[in-house]
């Protein structure tokens, strides 16, 4: 038996360990990747026809803040090539720069990208798009240099309004907070003198104008050389939107207190034992759940509610998995009582099989760090409220559409057999027994669908208590440490802590 056939014996080995609900979520994951894949087939040919005749020499970066001019930006003067003709560019030569660390602040909407962190397996990642930005305006000559460090991961599907990076990066001046003197000082000082003006680079606005339109840099500063986007995080907060249907956002909130405090919360979360966490204790510092007040959307059950929860560090996909029990409750299909049993993990040793709630409304709301100044660059506001108003108008007109539509649908006039207990459209001429579908009063459940689909569509109910299991943490533990075995690894100890995130991401979903 060769390698491979060892791979995939273990392959199938370890999908016949998983549970019906964890298979599930794997399909749907590899029907993903299939249409990301499919996507990428179907543009191959444009990239060729852009990339024909261009060799690996044309591809050197180029900086867009030295191309243009602060006059030139936003204008159509296209800027000086470095050899016009030679069809080639000189390399940067980043030794008559030194290098500055610095904190980037940015926000994106992560609906059609595969997460934050970069993957091997797809090159569609926030990261990924960041450091090709990085890269294409000489920022950095390479990520593994250039001390990178990120608040938090955030998954498949989540957005974010203030995610954290520090890095070290080029810098125009030859001193400041964070600066690193690691250039050829006689060719800094060169360049520094004969320049006409020396200001820093505007980090924003050079990365914004080769970022996605999905993804923006808000706000930058320079730190101090041992500041660090995830360990220097004080704590973070997320959001999570949703409709309110048919809930009770006063009992979803009382339940929600249950879960604040330190917690062992191996039943509200995915656990990823493989990777070295084997500790589920965590702190949430506050967690509340209320309706929105937005004028525009007043009719009843379409009304908007938020989740609010802020704490130092979250497991893999917790607050996706708090949200989906928190709603079952909301919909009285639970008693808030069941957050005591999960939380007690003597009483409830493995987590029940349980859909956990959509990615699409989560968002990283807030980073928060000890005295922090951040820089807007000059304009940066305005811009980032056009791109972002840009789109939205996209969505809201989308979602004013569906709007009326289900407006219409409701003013339908019906008619009411009540020996039959069946209702018929009708004309609204017909008599005294004809209503509209919305004084009918139908249940409003069905804006809750997208967000946990199969759970919604269970016609009964069944209670968590009584539900099947995943493995427990120590089967799961037993399985790992059994492959680590067999190829000489140390194996995991279940004494161990990373409660707040010692070898893993702080901040994953």
């Amino acid at each position: 038996m060769d390698c491979s056939d060892h791979v995939v014996v273990d392959e199938i080995s370890d999908l016949q360990s998983l549970s019906k609900q964890d298979l599930i979520e794997r399909i749907v994951e590899l029907t993903r990747e299939k249409q990301e894949l499919l996507k990428k087939l179907d543009t191959s040919s444009v990239i060729e026809q852009q990339l024909d005749g261009n060799n690996g020499d044309n591809l050197v970066c180029k900086t867009p803040e030295e191309h243009h001019s602060p006059k030139d930006r936003g204008t159509n003067k296209k800027p000086e090539t470095a050899s016009r003709g030679s069809g080639k560019q000189k390399p940067f030569d980043f030794t008559g720069y030194h290098k500055r660390h610095i904190a980037l602040k940015m926000a994106y909407l992560g609906w059609d990208f595969h997460g934050f962190a970069s993957q091997e397996s797809t090159e569609n990642t926030i990261e990924s798009h960041f450091f090709a930005a990085l890269s294409k305006a000489c920022l950095v000559e390479n990520r593994a240099d250039s001390n990178y460090s990120r608040c938090g991961r955030t998954d498949k599907g989540v957005s974010a309004f203030s995610q954290v990076v520090s890095l070290d990066v080029r810098s125009n001046l030859a001193e400041g907070l964070g600066l690193i003197m690691g250039g050829d000082q006689e060719k800094v000082e060169k360049r520094i003198e004969n320049a006409k003006e020396v200001s820093e680079i505007p980090y924003a606005h050079v990365l914004n104008k080769l970022l996605p339109p999905e993804i923006r840099i808000i706000a930058w500063m320079p730190v101090d050389q041992e500041f660090d986007a995830r360990f220097s995080c004080l704590h973070r907060t997320y959001k999570y939107f949703f409709p309110a249907a048919n809930v009770d956002v006063d009992v979803m909130n009382q339940a929600a207190q249950k879960l604040v405090g330190e917690h062992d919360f191996r039943n509200f979360c995915k656990m990823d034992v493989s990777n070295g966490v084997v500790a589920f204790e965590r702190e949430l510092l506050s967690f509340t759940v209320h309706k929105i007040k937005n004028g525009s959307q007043s009719c009843n059950g379409y009304e908007m509610c938020e989740l609010t929860i802020c704490g130092s560090a979250f497991l893999w996909h917790q607050v996706r998995c708090m949200v989906a029990v928190l709603l079952m409750i909301g919909q009285n299909l639970e008693n808030p009582e069941v957050i005591d049993w999960m939380l007690d993990i003597k009483q409830c040793r493995s987590r029940p099989q349980y859909n956990m709630a959509s990615e699409i409304p989560l968002v990283l709301y807030d980073c928060c760090y000890e005295q922090l100044s951040w820089k807007h660059e000059s304009g940066i506001l305005e811009a980032l409220l056009k791109d972002f108003q840009t789109q939205w108008t996209t969505h809201a007109i989308k979602a004013i559409v569906l709007t009326n539509v289900i407006g219409r649908l409701d003013d339908s006039a019906v008619i009411k057999d009540v020996d039959d207990n069946k209702v018929w459209l009708c004309d609204s001429d017909k008599g005294d027994k004809i209503v509209t579908w919305r004084d009918m009063k139908q249940p409003q459940c069905h804006q809750l669908i997208p967000l946990v689909p199969f759970q919604v569509m269970t016609k009964a109910h069944k209670p968590l208590m009584k539900r099947a299991v995943h493995k427990s943490f120590e089967s799961k533990l037993k399985t790992v440490n059994a492959k680590r075995r067999k190829v000489g690894k140390e194996e995991f100890s279940e004494k161990a802590s990373n409660a707040h995130g010692a070898n893993s991401d702080p901040v994953t979903f």
